[in-house]
């Protein structure tokens, strides 16, 4: 039985606005498109993950304004009994500009999504067990609460810390895997006093300092990093032919544990196929979290040793999760750009894009 995921998650309206360019300070910009969809970071990468095929149970809370989001989440697959209703405040909002390139500005509205408490939290995890994962962003309020419960209950924790804030440092110890972009990389290294270098050294020595199991890096276009960090490795857990791994063990934190290097290219995406990088990178994390968890049910042993996650398994992961995430940079929305499994399967099989706008697969 493959674990559940549990992802406390911000859950936001989305307005999207198609723009020549983003709108520079004292600048007015007339749009040509407009669209209204799900998102948030959270309810993103929580979709994501329900598509791969992940059993997910999201915990959040939303505004009067908010039902038809909870519907369409579970239209998706995943369980939201957990979402409560607040009716005093608001639903999160985003408001996005996207350009012609693709590239976008957003700003947020939190609303009820920092609402939810630790309480809110501890209640909805009633029935997770020991192995089940968590998975949590900044979005949200009681981040530091829900990261102290999970590990309390056995739970393999995965935090994508965006937006950065100012304890990051201090918490991130608490999480299993992290998963960061380049700019949140570099941010981090500054909050635990490492020295800036080529972003492959600061994330191993952010790996050893703060003792997690896995550090996975997103580059945009150019791919990512996924760091293991072992008590030993094995000659056979060597990554495929399509990614680059090393093993490091300069022992600078005392220990004699090795750490996986794992480099990756983007998925093969022509620049004239992309249309909006809005939730990429929640589709990134949500591929990646379902992956890892169902690496870990996959495994002939005890579903609670996250040992067994090797850099084989995180190097699959992150295949998968750069496959997805390249696919729904081709859309317009965060939400209605998240693919399908058996898309993203295809997609790695042949190796070039194709039409996957219709549900059925051809």
């Amino acid at each position: 039985m493959h674990p559940k995921i549990y992802s406390v998650a911000s859950i936001n309206i989305d307005e999207l606005y198609s723009v020549p360019h983003i709108a520079r300070p004292g600048e007015t910009l007339s749009s040509t498109e407009r669209q209204q969809n799900a998102g948030g970071k959270g309810a993103n990468a929580s979709i994501a993950a329900a598509r791969s095929g992940a059993a997910v149970h999201i915990i959040g809370k939303i505004g009067a304004d908010g039902q038809w989001l909870v519907d369409l989440l579970q239209s998706t697959g995943a369980h939201t009994d957990h979402i409560a209703l607040d009716p005093s405040s608001m639903t999160g909002r985003a408001i996005i500009q996207v350009d012609a390139q693709g590239e976008n500005s957003i700003v947020l509205y939190p609303g009820a999504n920092r609402r939810i408490t630790g309480e809110d939290v501890r209640e909805a995890l009633g029935g997770a067990r020991a192995g089940d994962w968590m998975m949590l962003t900044n979005e949200t309020s009681a981040v530091a609460e829900a990261l102290e419960i999970g590990r309390a209950r056995g739970m393999r924790v995965l935090w994508n810390p965006a937006p950065m804030r100012e304890d990051v440092g201090e918490l991130a110890g608490m999480a299993d895997v992290l998963v960061v972009n380049q700019t949140e990389l570099q941010g981090l290294a500054g909050h635990l006093g490492i020295e800036p270098a080529e972003d492959v050294v600061v994330a191993e020595r952010v790996t050893r300092k703060l003792g997690l199991h896995v550090l996975a890096v997103t580059l945009g276009a150019a791919g990512c990093l996924g760091l293991v960090r072992r008590p030993t490795l094995n000659a056979h857990e060597i990554c495929t032919k399509d990614a680059e791994e090393t093993q490091r063990t300069d022992g600078s934190d005392g220990s004699d544990a090795g750490v996986a290097v794992i480099r990756m290219e983007c998925a093969p995406v022509g620049k004239e196929h992309v249309r909006d990088t809005t939730g990429a990178g929640d589709t990134w994390v949500g591929y990646f979290a379902a992956e890892l968890a169902r690496a870990q049910g996959d495994s002939p042993e005890s579903i609670g040793a996250l040992a067994l996650l090797t850099p084989m398994m995180v190097e699959r992961a992150m295949r998968l999760a750069t496959f997805a995430a390249g696919l729904a940079v081709t859309r317009m929305g965060a939400v209605p750009s998240i693919p399908e499994r058996r898309h993203v399967e295809r997609f790695l099989r042949e190796k070039q894009l194709f039409d996957w706008s219709e549900q059925a697969e051809t």
